[in-house]
């Protein structure tokens, strides 16, 4: 049931002296569930983390920590001062797309809307939300988009019914101090409707009021359901309905990567990040010093100094390069080095600061990037990365290394290239259970990664 409840109020909840009356629709019968920042994903929570939010990619570290469900002090977290709002709720709407576009329309959907937001605020976070159950009513910050949706305006801001089926049709989710204040069990029934900032009374809800504003990447993200197709040499195949091509970056000519932008297809670029190829067209610019020994198994490469500037400084231009040819994201290979003979002495933490510059160089043109094996840094690297991509991991019983990014919605790209999964049926049937139980895609790929052959366990 929805009731239209008359509020005065003005622009994006402040007062002023042009202030008119406004209807917010009070949504009745809506079930509501519990989530949290840094609640990592699991199956409960249908596989999504909220270590981000919609518009906030570091959501728990601006929140000072996880808000844990179970460790409370009153309404605040356990174990720390927190350092915006506790009463937070997500709602299944987010005004800006997955590239980080405002979506179009948004004057005729949000009731409070004003043209000229700066490109740094959402129209929806922050906005405020009375709740209530029973006798209780509560005021809380709207601070994410769920549950289990980001495009339900005729919900929001509507007399509709939430869009999603899950958990018996949730329509909001409650932060731990909201679901407290309420009494309100993991699941359970509330109303709900907007309210301007001059409207909503003093209570423990005003003690800390979250301001910030947007603060996520504007580059493409891939989810835990995208799949892919991984080539490297050879004519490119772009035959394969996939969303993610992983192609290489010097090989592959703009009209490609057109054809597959056409297509509707995202484009990864790979390039090697940690080693000198002798056949690259860049390979001149690097300065004798910085090359070490060669890489076993592969003729004309040989690691390189990563703690060099001047390795940085090419690496850059390989970003540059990626940009110009419109590539959405890299794939930099050879970002382990510190693990093997390199020639070098080079330590843990020149790898991860190495690998750090290069997560933040693409990030800041625009570019995803995957963390390529490196498995003994994946805790460190995590929140840099936007996916991972591994080989063998399944042959060299090491897939458990990779839960981390599982565990925080970042998809694990994994191909394998033992021939006994094309050969043995038995033996590829166990590889894709194994892979399909642990969230990964994995492809069964030739080493030369030339699509000879290709095998997909989803």
């Amino acid at each position: 049931m929805l009731i239209l409840l008359g509020i005065m109020g003005c622009g994006g909840g402040g007062g002023g002296e042009d202030s008119s009356q406004r209807l917010y629709p009070l949504h009745t019968g809506i079930t509501s569930t519990v989530f949290w920042i840094g609640e990592k994903a699991d199956a409960s929570n249908g596989g999504i983390a909220n270590l981000s939010s919609a518009w906030d990619e570091k959501w728990t570290a601006r929140y000072g920590g996880v808000d844990s469900p179970d460790h409370r002090d009153g309404y605040r977290p356990a174990g720390f001062i927190p350092r915006e709002n506790p009463f937070y709720v997500a709602l299944p709407f987010n005004d800006f797309d997955e590239n980080g576009v405002r979506k179009a329309g948004l004057e005729k959907r949000i009731p409070w809307y004003e043209p000229g937001l700066p490109e740094d605020r959402s129209y929806c976070k922050n906005r405020w939300v009375e709740i209530a159950k029973g006798d209780r009513k509560v005021y809380a910050q709207w601070e994410d988009a769920g549950p289990f949706g980001e495009n339900d305006a005729a919900y929001v801001f509507g007399d509709a019914s939430p869009r999603n089926a899950l958990n018996d049709h949730a329509g909001i989710d409650l932060s731990p101090a909201v679901r407290d204040y309420l009494g309100a069990e993991d699941i359970d029934e509330v109303e709900w409707r907007f309210v301007d900032a001059e409207d909503v009374p003093g209570g423990p809800w005003k003690e800390i009021v979250t301001v910030s504003g947007v603060d996520w990447p504007l580059w493409y993200r891939p989810d835990v359901n995208t799949t892919w197709q991984w080539q490297l040499s050879g004519r490119v195949n772009l035959s394969y309905d996939v969303e993610l091509y992983d192609i290489d970056l010097f090989d592959s000519e703009i009209s490609l990567i057109d054809a597959l932008h056409d297509a509707g297809r995202r484009v990864v670029c790979y390039f090697s990040a940690g080693s000198f190829e002798a056949w690259r067209e860049d390979a001149g610019n690097f300065p004798p010093e910085v090359l070490g020994r060669a890489l076993e198994g592969w003729e004309g490469e040989r690691w390189l100094d990563i703690r060099s500037p001047e390795v940085r400084k090419i690496v850059e231009r390989r970003l540059d390069l990626a940009v110009e040819k419109g590539c959405d994201g890299v794939e930099p290979d050879n970002v382990d080095g510190y693990t093997n003979e390199t020639g070098f002495p080079l330590t843990y933490t020149d790898q991860l600061d190495y690998n750090r510059f290069l997560a933040d160089e693409a990030h800041r043109r625009g570019l995803s990037i995957a963390l390529k094996n490196d498995l003994e840094q994946i805790e460190d690297l995590r929140p840099w990365f936007d996916f991972a991509l591994n080989e063998s991991c399944h042959l060299y019983d090491e897939c458990d290394r990779l839960k981390p990014f599982v565990d925080v919605g970042k998809p694990v790209f994994n191909a394998e290239y033992s021939r006994v999964y094309l050969s043995d049926p038995s033996s590829r049937a166990s590889l894709c259970e194994d892979a399909e139980k642990r969230g990964f895609h994995t492809l069964i790929l030739p080493p030369e990664l030339d699509d000879t052959y290709r095998y997909s366990c989803r």
